[in-house]
């Protein structure tokens, strides 16, 4: 039984009972169902399908949730990715791999075993700097799983793959079957990449899934922000679709810009406290339009140290940790 955490904007939070150890069978809801976790609902029915696809059609690419769960005496951050239907089955009709009727006559195709340009992939940015820092999952052309160094656009994460981190490269599963219907993947040694406040870390993450090979139905992605603690409390998740704060470079010295993602039009403050809980500045207080705002944010005359940038909207708030060094 999951119970929900938080209300309103964090409202799509969940965690289960007592860590102990994870198993992967393809179905992440199950699976995870023995940790405890973070999980970040996705809409159904946002990935858009051809004009002759059947009445109730469910595509493989349609992501129901991104669920996390840390264990930092191991070293790993355990992922997976539940789908309302089966992962890869771009027609939905129930057989990943197999092209049904009316996709073949729009020249698609649903390939086997994320073929060609099939890709399932989660991008994670660590340090909050708003550049993801590596990538887990198939990417693009080959089918093979890996984890590798972020290169790219930031937007494209399956053509995002750049040298490999065996380090990091735990267990994979991917079925692709009603028995096995998700993915799921390990980090390990993921500690050194993670940037920790006691037994406390925060991350960016895009998951992604989709084709080009299946006559334009539509790839779905999660973009998010997690946080989590060692034993498995749950201390805030920013879900999809709502706002992000980022800042790049951080650490910095002395001035550093934050970036503002903001999901609809609205009012907005972003202010900075030192962990004194005092406020050192006010960036923003106003209303702006949907879309990215940057920010510049001078440390000139403060002391080195760690700062939060708290943005508050409509829909909740947010805080990103900065690191000013002198």
């Amino acid at each position: 039984m999951r119970r929900r955490l938080l209300s309103a904007a964090l409202g799509f939070v969940a965690f289960g009972p007592a860590a102990f150890a994870l198993t992967f069978t393809g179905n992440a809801t199950v699976d995870f169902s023995s940790v405890s976790y973070a999980q970040v609902l996705d809409a159904a029915n946002d990935v858009g399908l051809a004009f002759n696809a059947p009445p109730g059609t469910v595509s493989g690419w349609d992501v129901a949730s991104v669920l996390f769960h840390l264990d930092l005496t191991a070293g790993e951050l355990n992922v997976g990715l539940e789908y309302f239907g089966i992962a890869g089955d771009a027609d939905g009709d129930g057989g990943e791999g197999t092209t049904s009727l009316w996709l073949a006559a729009n020249d698609g195709l649903d390939l086997p075993g994320l073929a060609e340009s099939e890709s399932i992939c989660v991008a994670f940015d660590f340090d909050q700097n708003g550049i993801y820092d590596l990538v887990a999952g198939v990417g693009e052309n080959d089918g093979v799983y890996r984890v590798s160094v972020y290169t790219g656009s930031q937007s494209r994460p399956y053509r995002a793959f750049g040298p490999l981190l065996p380090a990091q490269m735990g267990p994979w599963f991917y079925a692709g079957t009603l028995a096995a219907p998700d993915v799921e993947f390990t980090l390990t040694n993921i500690t050194p990449l993670l940037t920790l406040v006691g037994n406390t870390t925060c991350f960016n993450f895009r998951a992604f899934s989709g084709s080009f090979d299946d006559d334009g139905i539509g790839e779905d992605n999660v973009i998010g922000t997690v946080c989590l603690t060692d034993d498995g409390n749950v201390e805030a998740v920013q879900p999809a679709g709502v706002d992000l704060l980022s800042a790049f470079p951080n650490p910095f010295n002395p001035g550093t810009t934050l970036a503002l993602d903001l999901s609809q039009t609205g009012p907005a403050r972003v202010e900075v406290y030192n962990l004194k809980g005092e406020r050192v500045a006010t960036l923003a207080d106003g209303i702006f339009e949907a879309g990215r705002h940057e920010l510049a944010f001078n440390g000139a005359g403060l002391s080195s140290g760690v700062y939060l940038a708290r943005l508050s909207t409509e829909r909740g708030e947010q805080t990103s940790r900065l690191l000013l060094t002198k």
